[in-house]
C-alpha cells in the first residue's frame, strides 16, 4: 500500500495546526466587532455612523478568513488527474503565506506556465509540495520561489534557509517516486518528472 495517503495527512495536520492560529486571529476580531454592533444598535439612538467602522472592521476581518477557509476546503477535496502543479501549490501557498506573514516574513511564488502537469497522484504531490514549504517557511525569512519548466522536469526553487531538515521518511518517499527534493541554507528545491500523455502538452 502506497505511504502517500498517510505522509499527505501528516503533513496536512501539521499545516492546520500551524495555521490555526491566522484563522483564529481574524475570526475572533469578526466576532468582537459584530458583538459591538449588535449591543450598539439596540440602544435607543444610536447613530448607523457610529456603527459604520465596527462594521467595517467586521467585514475586514471577514475578508482575511475567507482564503484561509477556501484553501483549506480546496485541500480536503481530491484534486484531479493528471495533476497541476499549479493548481495544487495555490491553496498551500496562501495558508503557508499567512504562516509566513504571522512570522515577520512573506511567501512570494512566480509561475512560469499556466497548467504544469506531473507524474504521481494528487496526495503525493501535495505531501512533497507541503514538506518542501514547510521546511522552508519554519525558517520566518522572506521567501520567493518559481514553478518552472527544467530540462523535462517540472521545478519548484524556493529562495530562504531551511527551518528544519527534510524528514528522512519523505526522503526516501521522494526517491521512490522518482522526485529530487532537496534544502540547505539558501534554497528548498523540489523537482517533479513532467507528465506526457496523449492530447496534453505539460507546458500550455
Amino acid at each position: 500500500m502506497s505511504d502517500a495517503p498517510a505522509l499527505w495527512l501528516s503533513c496536512f495536520g501539521r499545516l492546520a495546526g500551524r495555521s490555526a492560529h491566522e484563522l483564529k486571529n481574524p475570526l475572533n476580531g469578526l466576532a468582537l466587532n459584530l458583538e459591538v454592533v449588535r449591543s450598539r444598535s439596540a440602544r435607543a439612538g444610536t447613530e448607523g455612523s457610529a456603527l459604520a467602522p465596527y462594521a467595517a472592521a467586521a467585514a475586514s476581518e471577514l475578508e482575511r478568513t475567507i482564503p484561509l477557509v477556501d484553501a483549506l476546503l480546496a485541500l480536503a477535496r481530491p484534486l484531479p488527474i493528471p495533476v497541476d502543479l499549479r493548481s495544487a501549490l495555490q491553496p498551500l501557498s496562501v495558508l503557508y503565506g499567512a504562516i509566513a506573514v504571522a512570522g515577520g516574513g512573506s511567501l512570494v511564488l512566480e509561475y512560469e506556465s499556466e497548467h504544469l502537469f506531473v507524474k504521481g497522484d494528487g496526495d503525493t504531490v501535495r505531501a512533497l509540495l507541503a514538506e518542501a514549504l514547510d521546511v522552508t517557511i519554519g525558517a520566518n525569512l522572506e521567501v520567493t520561489g518559481k514553478l518552472a519548466d527544467s530540462d523535462g522536469m517540472l521545478s519548484l526553487r524556493m529562495i530562504g534557509g531551511a527551518g528544519r531538515p527534510i524528514s528522512a521518511r519523505m526522503e526516501r518517499f521522494a526517491a521512490e517516486q522518482d522526485v529530487r527534493l532537496s534544502s540547505d541554507e539558501d534554497e528548498t528545491a523540489l523537482l517533479f518528472p513532467t507528465l506526457a500523455r496523449a492530447g496534453v502538452d505539460s507546458n500550455t
